[in-house]
């Protein structure tokens, strides 16, 4: 699920997601954020502390490979 999290956040955001590769002030918190908002509609509730870390650390990685 949160690899269809990352990959819905990413689709539905790119130009945030650009902004996160260079570097735009709170791009990062606000990508990250949506995130976490796709990852919700997924699961039906909230992410636990490590669903979120573990999305956050894929997002991270699946923007830097942009």
């Amino acid at each position: 699920m949160i690899d269809e999290a990352v990959a819905a956040t990413l689709a539905a955001y790119p130009d945030l997601a650009q902004d996160v590769r260079d570097g735009a002030p709170k791009a990062w918190g606000a990508l990250a954020a949506h995130g976490v908002i796709a990852l919700k509609a997924q699961l039906g509730r909230a992410p636990s502390e490590l669903e979120r870390r573990a999305l956050w650390s894929r997002l991270w990685e699946a923007v830097r490979r942009l």
